[in-house]
């Protein structure tokens, strides 16, 4: 939509251009810098097929130097000033390592950034990310980023969404930049941290939530001892994922008919059946995991329940 306006700009008003291609010509160099840092590679973004049910293709093809970025594959502009302000690169085939000194850094009014399902070769997420005050969705899922979560991610308080889930397991985060990640992203409403190894961090670090959090999803991250209760007291929670954290306790919890939770996954975990007999408080369930818990058995009610729902 916003490529269209662009156009339609462009076309009914021609001395517009000069000042658009002006102004944003700083930020085109740079997105074509950032593009020629990566090889093109189908199989980079081979998951995306699979899993998201989406198809991916080489956005970046589009992008050819000398014409307005604006219109490019993926790339939002701000229609006043021509600044770069949303770049969507999921699913784009790029492939090869992330340098901490990348062109990227240098679009400082970005407010969405998505480079989900691409390959960057086991780099490490640079800490540059935290420059991006601007930001409120962020996106670098599935991208083969190891090591340590930067702290200066927790520096970008306007997210409303936060995704760094991998599926690799060798990504970790100490339990200062999860402390800051908590108490500083106080809008973040998705927050998916899915793989990223916490074992040295204790689930106490949750405590402090933001109350307008409305997905957390923290499958296979190695959690372990007593998760707060107070996860229940966020009023606006619809999807809770513990998957896979097989040593996390949630024997002190239970479920209670304030809980408005949509999507709940217990899979692959250890725990009483306490827990699962207050299932049946959440009226609204509509989608329950407890594959890998056979020892954790659903009622007859409860069956009953998620089917009528």
């Amino acid at each position: 939509m916003a490529s269209y306006l662009f156009l339609c700009l462009f076309l009914f008003f021609p001395h517009l251009y000069a000042s658009f291609s002006s102004s944003g010509s700083h930020s085109c160099t740079s997105l074509i810098q950032f593009k020629d840092s990566f090889s093109i590679t189908e199989d980079a973004s081979f998951s995306c097929d699979c899993i998201t049910g989406l198809k991916s293709y080489p956005k970046t093809n589009s992008w050819k130097e000398g014409t307005a970025c604006c219109l490019w594959d993926g790339v939002t502009c701000d229609q006043i000033n021509a600044h770069v302000i949303a770049l969507d690169l999921s699913c784009s085939w790029l492939y090869g390592n992330f340098p901490s000194n990348t062109t990227l850094f240098l679009l400082p009014h970005l407010q969405k950034l998505n480079l989900a399902y691409n390959d960057f070769n086991l780099s490490k997420i640079p800490s540059e990310f935290g420059r991006f005050e601007s930001l409120v969705y962020l996106n670098l899922s599935h991208t083969s980023f190891v090591g340590e979560v930067p702290s200066q991610v927790s520096h970008l308080s306007k997210l409303v969404s936060l995704d760094l889930s991998s599926w690799i397991y060798d990504s970790a985060i100490d339990k200062h930049a999860l402390e800051g990640l908590v108490q500083n992203l106080t809008e973040v409403r998705l927050l998916f941290l899915d793989g990223i190894n916490m074992s040295s961090t204790n689930p106490h670090v949750f405590m402090n939530l933001s109350s307008s959090l409305r997905s957390l999803s923290l499958g296979f991250c190695d959690l372990q001892g007593k998760f707060p209760k107070n996860i229940f007291d966020l009023p606006n929670l619809n999807l809770l994922d513990w998957g896979g954290n097989q040593n996390l306790n949630l024997d002190h919890l239970k479920f209670n008919r304030s809980n408005n939770l949509e999507h709940l996954d217990l899979s692959w975990m250890s725990f009483s059946t306490k827990l699962i007999d207050s299932v049946d408080n959440l009226q609204a369930l509509k989608y329950l995991d407890l594959s890998g818990n056979f020892k954790n058995c659903l009622s007859q009610s409860q069956i009953y329940h998620l089917w009528s729902t």
